[in-house]
């Protein structure tokens, strides 16, 4: 005689093991379309309650588009800080190819006010964002793209590998 029981074991067995490769490749494709939903950035801002964040609004970019970056500078300590500036200059991008050249800098040929400054973080105020949008045309090939906080006392940076293909 034939045994069927068997066969309904392995049937049920089988079926799990399908189920759960389902409920991975829909987890993967998730994340997968969350990370080209949210762009690219730097893992500072998860690990941290005080620094800064780099982002591009994707990771992969044809030639001749254009790349929105943002660079937040956060505290989500209770205490106030203040950062301290020697010119109008907050912040600055830099975009390096793969041989470390600069191809564009943010800051070049613009001109700020010799003046003292400060910005104030705290709890109040958690949050300064800085964005610029790089409107060139790279050739294919991965670029660091570099976000500079100037402060005088406290600068910080972030980087980010984007593609242009």
């Amino acid at each position: 005689p034939f045994d069927f029981a068997f066969l309904k074991r392995r049937w049920w067995l089988f079926m799990k093991m399908i189920i759960l490769i389902i409920i991975v490749v829909v987890v993967f494709a998730a994340l997968g379309l969350w990370l080209i939903a949210y762009g690219n950035v730097t893992s500072e801002e998860t690990n941290m309650k005080y620094g800064i964040s780099m982002m591009t609004d994707r990771m992969s970019y044809s030639v001749g588009e254009s790349i929105m970056m943002t660079l937040k500078v956060f505290n989500y300590t209770e205490e106030d800080v203040v950062f301290h500036f020697n010119t109008s200059q907050r912040y600055d991008f830099i975009i390096e190819d793969e041989k470390g050249n600069e191809v564009w800098r943010w800051s070049k040929d613009r001109i700020f006010a010799m003046v003292l400054g400060e910005e104030t973080l705290g709890p109040t105020n958690t949050e300064i964002i800085y964005t610029a949008e790089y409107k060139g045309k790279l050739s294919p090939c991965y670029y660091k793209i570099t976000g500079v906080f100037v402060a005088q006392d406290r600068p910080m940076s972030g980087s980010i590998i984007i593609e242009v293909k």
